[in-house]
Order: C-alpha cells, then sequence, then structure tokens
C-alpha cells in the first residue's frame, strides 16, 4: 500500500510550490531538518528545523531517521516520527536511494525535471546569497544524473 508522496527533484524545479499547493488541499507535510542556514524567507519548523552539526550527529547515533545524507556541504534527514506523521515530503535524489524498502514500498515518487535554463533564472530571482547558482546547478546535475527511482516525472514547468 503506498500511503505518501514524495516530491523530488534539483533546485528550483517547483518543489515547495508544489508542497504548498499539496498542504492547501489537506495534506500534511513532513519537515525535514537540517544543519543547513535557514534562508530569508524560510520559517522553522514549516520549511525545516534547523539544528548544529552536533545535534544531527546525535540523531544520526540515536537512530531517529528514516533517512539522511550530507549534500552540498549540509545534511538532510527526515526522522522516522515525522514520515509517520506526514502525507508528503521532500526528498533529494540520494535520499530516495538510501531508503529501506519499508519505507520506500509506501511512497509514490514525483521527479520534477526542469530544464536548466528554467531553473537558473529561478535561482537568480531568488537573490540567495548563501549559494552559487553554479555550485547549486553542479552538485544537482552531479546527483540526478542517472535518477530513475521515480513513479511519475514532470517536466513542464507551468504546473
Amino acid at each position: 500500500m503506498i500511503g505518501k508522496l514524495a516530491i523530488v527533484g534539483p533546485a528550483a524545479t517547483g518543489k515547495d510550490y508544489l508542497r504548498k499547493s499539496m498542504e492547501a488541499k489537506g495534506l500534511v507535510f513532513g519537515v525535514s531538518t537540517t544543519t543547513r542556514p535557514p534562508r530569508n524567507t524560510e520559517v522553522e519548523g514549516t520549511d525545516y528545523y534547523y539544528v548544529t552539526n552536533e545535534k544531527f550527529d546525535k540523531l544520526i547515533s540515536e537512530d531517529k531517521f528514516m533517512e539522511w545524507q550530507d549534500f552540498n556541504g549540509w545534511k538532510y534527514g527526515i526522522t522516522k516520527d515525522e514520515f509517520e506523521v506526514c502525507d508528503v515530503m521532500i526528498l533529494n535524489a540520494e535520499a530516495v536511494t538510501l531508503l529501506k524498502p519499508e519505507y520506500r514500498n509506501r511512497i509514490f515518487v514525483i521527479y520534477l525535471d526542469i530544464q536548466e535554463h528554467v531553473r537558473r533564472e529561478r535561482l537568480g530571482q531568488r537573490a540567495d546569497t548563501s549559494d552559487l547558482i553554479d555550485r547549486r546547478i553542479n552538485a544537482d546535475n552531479t546527483q540526478f544524473r542517472n535518477f530513475l527511482d521515480f513513479d511519475c516525472k514532470i517536466t513542464n514547468e507551468h504546473f
């Protein structure tokens, strides 16, 4: 039985837009934990739980995560407790491949694969000074190069 949705895609593909649309329809978003600093528009407990490396490592040692990984210099993960209460979550390609079968079998993965020029334009509009656009695009291109573990793929940037 599939009971959860995972939105997966590189930066600026519309993951937050899609998840907020789903939340507006009543679905519960699974908030990930990260060591990344918050962006100006992000809210603690709504977009992410922001923690120190030490706190994240403690959660790992206590086996609290259903999945976690290092990505682009920061750690990200969803706790087992958060997974159980949510309907929809945002994951990256590596997270999907790291899922144990008891989790992956319960998730329908929606892959947002939007063209790079559109993503670059969107990233430029964000005016995010915490990361370089080229660094982000290159990291995403590497991570998603051979990504095939999805159930549905969206390539239309106007969804």
